[in-house]
């Protein structure tokens, strides 16, 4: 069974340290007792030491939202993988739309960079989704299964297990209302599907695919329900505790009643 999964990436909706250790410390005492599932939160590079102190004491985890797609050298501007790595980041969000709209992040880039945040350690939380353009084109499965393939190049069968994929359809980024469950529930079981036929069923059953796209507390729920959909990645509506709390409740909810199924 493929361990349930909550993240949040702050972006740079939270844009001062006072604002962002006070998030993390009331996020830590609502949901930082929480192990049944994992729970990650992304700050903006600055920000990752001070969050690091206030969660090292909890089960929640912290990394980062970008990395350099090289190990060192003269890139103006990068953070290298190694010291988001002594910052004690577990988690890289890779390839996001938009890095890949606003700073013409190639899947070229993508593939570097999911490497070497494995090459150190990191769990590389890859980005992928079809923008309203190709969805109405049904060019979607092309894409998507184009970014798969991309972000898995050139890895090994253990590495890849540990890959997150991050379902967000560019349309759905930022808007009122997130994807419709049975979409993503589709959509999921395609690229369950796309990872078992190019790398073999026990990849598939290990990989994580989550689904990110205007999450909320309201939908989080059903949208937990969905077979295929082992968690969710949280933007701007998880930029309150309380909200971050009852979208992890709602996977927990979920995560138990499938154990409960389980046993019986």
């Amino acid at each position: 069974m493929r361990k349930k999964i909550v993240g949040t990436s702050w972006k740079t909706h939270i844009y001062s340290m006072v604002e962002g250790k006070e998030l993390a410390q009331e996020i830590k005492e609502r949901v930082g007792y929480v192990e049944n599932i994992d729970i990650f939160i992304l700050p903006t590079y600055p920000l990752i030491p001070a969050i690091a102190d206030i969660l090292q004491d909890s089960h929640i985890k912290w990394g980062a939202q970008n990395v350099s797609h090289r190990e060192k050298g003269a890139l103006t501007g990068e953070v290298p993988p190694r010291i988001l790595r002594e910052l004690g980041c577990e988690y890289i969000e890779i390839g996001h739309a938009e890095r890949r709209n606003i700073f013409h992040e190639t899947d070229e880039m993508v593939a570097k960079k999911v490497k070497l945040s494995l090459d150190y350690g990191m769990v590389p939380v890859v980005c992928i989704g079809e923008s309203k353009e190709e969805k109405d084109e049904k060019l979607s499965k092309v894409k998507l299964k184009t970014q798969i393939l991309w972000a898995m190049n050139d890895l090994g069968e253990e590495e890849r297990k540990k890959v997150i994929l991050a379902y967000e359809p560019i349309w759905a980024i930022g808007q009122e209302e997130a994807a419709h469950p049975d979409y993503v529930e589709e959509v999921h079981s395609f690229l369950r599907q796309t990872l078992q036929s190019e790398y073999g069923n026990e990849s598939s059953d290990m990989i994580r695919i989550i689904y990110g796209g205007s999450v909320n507390s309201e939908n989080a729920l059903e949208l937990s329900r969905q077979e295929n959909i082992d968690g969710l990645f949280v933007g701007r509506f998880g930029l309150k505790a309380a909200d971050f709390e009852r979208i992890t409740q709602a996977v927990l909810q979920v995560k138990d009643k499938y154990k409960e199924r389980m046993v019986r």
